[in-house]
C-alpha cells in the first residue's frame, strides 16, 4: 500500500542525484591559481580605483580626462570582477574566504587598509579614499591569492 505518487518519487530521486553530483564535484581537487593571477587581480583592482579616485585629484583636468579616467577605472573594475569569477570560481561551492586563512585573519587584512583609506579620506577627500582603497586592497588581494596559490601547490 505505497500512497507516494509517483511524480514526487522521481523528484527525489533526482534530487538525489543532483545532490551527490554536486558532492563529487565539491570534493574534487581545485583547479591551481595560474601563477600570474594573483598580480593581475592585485593591479587590475589598484588601477581601477586610482582611475576613479584622479578625478578628484587632477582638478583642472578637462571633463572629456575625467570620464576617460572614470570609465577606464569602471571596465578595469569590470575586468577584475570577471576575471575572479572565472579563475577563483570552484565547482559544486562558492568560496568567500581563501582556503589559506581563516574569515578574522582576512577581516584583518582588509581592515587596516580601511582605516587608513577613512583617514585620507579626511585628509585628501574623495580622492584620496579611493586611491588608498585601490593601493592597499590591491596589495592584499595580491598577496591573499599568492599565499592561497603557494599553499595550494602539491608538495
Amino acid at each position: 500500500m505505497d500512497e507516494t505518487p509517483a511524480h514526487s518519487a522521481a523528484s527525489a530521486a533526482a534530487a538525489l542525484r543532483i545532490a551527490e553530483t554536486a558532492r563529487a564535484a565539491a570534493a574534487e581537487r581545485p583547479r591551481p591559481i595560474p601563477a600570474w593571477y594573483p598580480a593581475a587581480n592585485g593591479l587590475l583592482f589598484a588601477a581601477g580605483f586610482v582611475l576613479i579616485g584622479l578625478q578628484w585629484v587632477v582638478r583642472t583636468a578637462p571633463w572629456q580626462l575625467t570620464t576617460g579616467f572614470q570609465f577606464a577605472g569602471a571596465l578595469l573594475l569590470a575586468v577584475q570582477c570577471v576575471l575572479a569569477q572565472w579563475i577563483e570560481r570552484r565547482p559544486g561551492i562558492i568560496q568567500t574566504v581563501p582556503r589559506c586563512t581563516s574569515g578574522r585573519r582576512l577581516a584583518a587584512a582588509y581592515l587596516a587598509p580601511l582605516v587608513l583609506a577613512f583617514v585620507l579620506f579626511f585628509a585628501f577627500g574623495p580622492g584620496g579614499l579611493l586611491i588608498t582603497v585601490g593601493v592597499s586592497g590591491g596589495l592584499v588581494n595580491w598577496l591573499v591569492l599568492h599565499r592561497e596559490r603557494s599553499m595550494a601547490r602539491p608538495a
